[in-house]
Order: C-alpha cells, then sequence, then structure tokens
C-alpha cells in the first residue's frame, strides 16, 4: 500500500504537534503546517523523522491559503486533512482581506483550504477531514449571519464560540455534500488542553490573567487532547462514520442545536464561500 498522508494545519506545536509526532511514528507522511518558519523547522526535527516535512501559510492571508493549497496539492495523495489551527483574540483585528481575524482563521481559512484540497482527497479515497471544534459551541447565543463580522458587537467569548459552532456547521455540510466520494468529514472536542492559544499577548485585561490559570488547573496536556484527533484519523471502525462530532471520550456527542441546523449549515456555507472568493 502507498505511504499514508497527513496534513495538519498548526502542526508546529500542542494538539497538531503531538498528533503529527505520533503519526510519523507509525509510518505515515507527515506534512505540518503554520505561519512560523522557524517554528515549523523546529517542530519537524524535533520529530525527527524523514516523514516529517513543512509548509509556510498564514490564515490571516486568503492568498497564502491559496499558495499553500497549490504546495501540498503537488503531494501524491492526501489521505487526511486535521484543520486544527485556532486563536482566541481579546482584541478585534482585521485580516489582510479585511475580515474579522477569529472569523478568517478559525473559519474562513481552513474552509477556503479544504475546498482547494478537496479533488486530492478524493483522489485519495477513503480519506478522513477532521476539523477541531470545542464544546465552546455551546456559548453561541445566535449564529450571527447578520453581523458576521462582529461589526455591531465584539468578545472573545461570542467570537470564539461562533467560530467553533462554525466549525461544526461546516463539518455537517461538508460531510452532506461528500457523501458517497470515500471522504468522510467529522468534528472534535479535545477538551480543555494546555497549548498555546490566547497567549503571545492575543488576551488582554482580566483574560490575560484568568485563562492561564484555568489553563493551569482545568488543562490537560496536549497528549490528551491527541487522543481524539489520532482516534478520528485512525480507527477502522470510523471508517464510512461522517458529520458527527466526537468528545473527549472518544465517542459520539450531541452538539448544540443550533450545530444541527441543516439549513443553517447551508447558508453558512453560501457565505464562507462568497468571502472565500470561491
Amino acid at each position: 500500500m502507498a505511504q499514508k498522508t497527513a496534513v495538519i494545519t498548526g502542526g508546529n506545536s500542542g494538539i497538531g504537534f503531538v498528533t503529527a509526532r505520533a503519526l510519523a511514528r507509525l509510518g505515515w507522511r507527515v506534512i505540518i503546517t503554520g505561519r512560523d518558519e522557524g517554528k515549523l523547522r523546529a517542530a519537524a526535527n524535533t520529530i525527527g523523522s524523514d516523514g516529517v516535512s513543512w509548509r509556510k501559510g498564514d490564515f490571516a492571508s486568503l492568498a497564502q491559503v491559496r499558495a499553500l493549497a497549490r504546495g501540498l496539492n503537488e503531494a501524491p495523495r492526501i489521505d487526511v486533512l486535521l484543520n486544527n489551527i485556532g486563536v482566541s483574540l481579546s482584541r478585534q483585528e482585521k485580516s489582510e482581506n479585511g475580515n474579522d481575524m477569529m472569523l478568517q482563521v478559525n473559519h474562513l481559512a481552513p474552509f477556503l483550504l479544504t475546498h482547494l484540497l478537496l479533488d486530492k482527497l478524493r483522489a485519495s479515497a477513503p480519506a478522513r477531514i477532521i476539523n477541531v471544534a470545542s464544546r465552546a459551541h455551546f456559548w453561541a447565543r445566535d449564529f450571527g449571519f447578520e453581523d458576521f463580522q462582529f461589526e455591531r458587537a465584539y468578545s472573545v467569548r461570542s467570537a470564539y464560540a461562533r467560530t467553533k459552532l462554525y466549525n461544526i456547521l461546516f463539518t455537517r455540510e461538508l460531510a452532506s455534500r461528500l457523501a458517497g466520494t470515500g471522504v468522510t468529514a467529522n468534528a472534535a472536542h479535545p477538551g480543555m488542553i494546555r497549548t498555546r492559544i490566547g497567549q503571545d499577548g492575543d488576551l488582554t485585561g482580566v483574560a490575560r490573567i484568568v485563562w492561564p490559570v484555568l489553563q493551569w488547573w482545568r488543562g490537560r496536556p496536549p497528549e490528551d487532547g491527541s487522543r481524539v484527533t489520532l482516534h478520528l484519523v485512525t480507527a477502522p471502525e470510523l471508517a464510512g462514520v461522517s458529520g458527527k462530532y466526537f468528545a473527549t471520550d472518544l465517542c459520539e456527542a450531541v452538539p448544540s442545536a443550533m450545530a444541527r441546523d441543516d439549513a443553517a449549515a447551508k447558508r453558512l456555507w453560501e457565505m464562507s464561500a462568497k468571502l472565500a472568493g470561491l
């Protein structure tokens, strides 16, 4: 059999790094992506496998996402796409495309990257797409379609919750569109994990103090979070399972009522495709 290949966004640290390391040890070819060339190179060297390579791509730029996809499509095959990158920002920022930064990095960029890799994934079938979401999607009060860019109101909690809701709605619609192709799509809640999200000045004020304490008190190491992603990547019993949401016990879980709204999933797809230039 051809060597299996996994693409892991945000693979230089946290859950992405641990998942990449585990797959490399299983003999997979792994391509990690991120925005910092130095961190990507260091992560690949730390894993220390000839099967690990990296490609730079900043999700704050849709042009870079497109360039990243062009490079990834040069791979002989892609058996797994793990959309793992995410940010949490206290202050609202704009991407170079004029989108809210959390909306773009957490949802629009992985939406675009996935779309641009679909032909390769279909050609490599059976293949799997895993979107790292969060139980935080339960915090979302509404779909936010009338204020998609958070122009009327913004808070780190609402923006994070809504973009995580979008991850699950995207997964649901994607699974429907991929039915019968041999490519599955599922979402995962890895739990509260001690990662770099919310650090490096991303959180300010009270959140800057509270979040590290919460991570220390209730957070678990990245190895625990990677149990969920590795299960979705490798479990033979999940072959053919698609459009589902999995939690930390490695079992299928029931997401919020909003996350199960098919009409909202379709509307999100249409709005996202327009912003992503598809």
